[in-house]
């Protein structure tokens, strides 16, 4: 597609939902922003231990888990507030809640209250977001999904740069429960757009008291579209976080301190990730998604064969690191926005709740259970094979989803020449 029809999907009314939708996210990014980049810095300098430090991850769990409600978020609302509504903004006030809960307990002083506080906090998110994803993909269409999944990906970066770099600058001047309270405050305020508004009647109308709307997660995962996908979906990106979440340590090891990569990520990764998330969903308008998959891992086996390159000879310039940081931060965007696109295409109908919360989860598994045994394989083989082994099982996903992609590819032209032939 040109540009020109680009432009034309930014019509008032859908900028409208764009704005919508950012808000939306930006309410779960800036909380999870301040847990996940700026809480685990807090509590090291206040003198808690590396084990409650590493706990804090653990907080991811509820996103990884949360399929398990959902085909329940698509089916239970009430009417007179809308299917969506009904859980966005009240999930999105009782985190709000929590986060002035949270205040009055300090880490160093009440770590577990408050890390209970939190993980009660990750799953009211979590949930929130299965009924966020499910407005996102009624609401949108087709070509506006590239641009949604942009909003979506950004707001994660605006969240890790407000939440996990701003809030962790503002900590020295402003203590724990000022925060804590400033955080609670966004939270509502941006909660207000989804309050105010009236919601958007879905694409798809059908009547929610259709079998179909009770699908559950077993039944979604069995159908042949979802099917054929995953190979596409997975296969392809498990990997290819790996390969990204190993070269900051690698850094580490080469002689960066924490403060140099920080200053690398604020200054200058996160941002790209920003500005990439924006040009991935034009990108991805323009080309399609299986060019912008090839294009994707084609950057990602090329950066482990340098990665590579750079653990044999022990050294790297700062400006390479930062640019190896950028880029690992415009592929994570980038893989962001191509992948909720594809969730969002298989999930749209009257479970897209259930489904895209299925899809995600699955995406958040394999490389949160792969990572680990990748990084004994380091500890035992060294960085330099570790990256030998991963940029391998890069290629190896990519020709998977390759030929994935073509099968499926084939299936829809014989579907279109069957339907043809019918008429």
């Amino acid at each position: 597609m040109n540009s020109i029809n680009s432009e034309k999907t930014l019509k008032p009314s859908k900028i409208f939902k764009l704005s919508l939708l950012a808000s939306m996210y930006l309410c779960q990014a800036v909380p999870l922003g301040y847990v996940f980049g700026s809480l685990p810095v807090i509590l090291r300098e206040q003198g808690v231990n590396l084990k409650a430090v590493g706990a804090i991850f653990a907080l991811h769990l509820p996103w990884a888990l949360k399929f398990f409600c959902a085909s329940w978020v698509d089916r239970k609302y009430i009417p007179a507030l809308g299917r969506r509504k009904s859980w966005i903004f009240p999930l999105q006030w009782i985190g709000s809640g929590l986060l002035v809960c949270v205040s009055y307990f300090p880490p160093a002083e009440s770590f577990w209250t408050m890390y209970g506080l939190l993980l009660l906090l990750s799953s009211v998110m979590a949930t929130n977001d299965i009924a966020v994803d499910g407005y996102a993909t009624d609401i949108l269409e087709e070509d506006e999904r590239p641009w949604g999944n942009s909003i979506q990906s950004a707001a994660r970066f605006a969240g890790l740069m407000l939440g996990g770099g701003a809030m962790l600058y503002m900590n020295s001047h402003f203590g724990w429960q000022t925060l804590c309270l400033f955080l609670a405050t966004a939270v509502f305020a941006f909660s207000l757009p989804v309050f105010l508004h009236r919601e958007i009647d879905p694409l798809i109308t059908e009547s929610a008291d259709r079998s179909g709307c009770r699908e559950g997660v077993w039944s979604f995962l069995k159908r042949k579209e979802v099917v054929s996908v995953l190979p596409i979906l997975i296969a392809p990106t498990a990997f290819a976080f790996t390969t990204v979440q190993m070269r900051t340590p690698l850094l580490v090891d080469m002689g960066f301190d924490s403060r140099s990569v920080g200053a690398i990520l604020m200054h200058y990764a996160y941002p790209a990730g920003l500005a990439g998330t924006f040009l991935s969903g034009w990108f991805l308008h323009r080309v399609g998604g299986q060019v912008f998959l090839r294009v994707f891992c084609s950057v990602v086996i090329l950066l482990a064969g340098y990665t590579v390159f750079v653990a044999h000879s022990g050294v790297i310039p700062y400006w390479q690191a930062t640019l190896l940081l950028s880029i690992d931060n415009v592929l994570i965007g980038a893989v962001m926005v191509w992948s909720f696109t594809l969730m969002m295409k298989v999930s749209a109908g009257p479970n897209a709740g259930t489904g895209f919360a299925v899809l995600s989860s699955l995406f958040i598994i394999v490389p949160m259970a792969a990572s680990p045994v990748f990084g004994h394989i380091g500890d035992i083989l060294g960085v330099e094979w570790l990256y030998i082994l991963l940029g391998l099982l890069c290629f190896a996903g990519f020709a998977v989803a390759e030929l994935a992609g073509r099968f499926e590819n084939k299936v829809e032209l014989s579907r279109a020449v069957a339907d043809v032939a019918e008429l």
